[in-house]
């Protein structure tokens, strides 16, 4: 099965440029292209994209923390945030999770993430977002992002798993422990936290 997808025109919504979708496979980011091979090795059942019910959720240890997981609902119409990473919550200052991108997003407008997810909607496979993130602390941070689609006991793809490739420069951790509001005791560095594979389970 190919992985690829292609990159859309970057046209605006309510003035916001929208980030041009990827190939995930050319994500220069090592722990971006593990979970790529992961997603990849994860079972399927005759359907394009893995079944999300028969996945071990310990399996993504690795990445915890900075997943995020969206419902999508009646097709496109709306799109649940099912589950915020510790990290992700950490950065934004709020936590999401259970929400409705309709009820308003971590960023300016629910138009812009709306259309995103009708964009990977189109023709669901593994994708490859930059983003830049202006958080309410007024750090700006760039993350490069990616987008696995899975289906849940077969058939249509009705989640996506969002992976914010961890950040490495010494500068960036420092921000994200300004960010939480706290440093541990004799480090620059933002205490780890992570979600439970149990909230995965769901």
């Amino acid at each position: 099965m190919t992985t690829s997808i292609s990159a859309l025109p970057a046209d605006t919504i309510d003035g916001i440029e929208m980030a041009p979708l990827l190939p995930a496979a050319d994500c220069p980011r090592p722990d971006g292209r593990a979970l790529l091979e992961w997603w990849l090795e994860q079972p399927r059942g005759g359907t394009t994209a893995p079944d999300w019910l028969a996945l071990d959720p310990a399996s993504l240890l690795t990445w915890m923390g900075w997943i995020c997981l969206y419902d999508v609902i009646d097709g496109g119409r709306d799109v649940r945030y099912r589950l915020v990473g510790t990290r992700i919550t950490e950065q934004a200052g709020i936590d999401m999770t259970g929400r409705l991108v309709s009820d308003g997003v971590y960023a300016s407008t629910p138009a812009v993430l709306l259309e995103h997810f009708r964009r990977l909607g189109r023709d669901p496979a593994p994708t490859w977002t930059k983003r830049v993130m202006e958080t309410r602390h007024g750090f700006t941070i760039t993350h490069d992002r990616i987008w696995l689609p899975f289906t849940r006991g077969g058939g249509p793809v009705v989640m996506w798993l969002l992976y914010l490739c961890r950040l490495d420069a010494a500068a960036d951790r420092l921000d994200l422990a300004r960010l939480a509001g706290h440093r541990r005791a004799g480090s620059d560095l933002a205490p780890v936290s992570l979600n439970s594979p149990g909230h995965l389970r769901a």
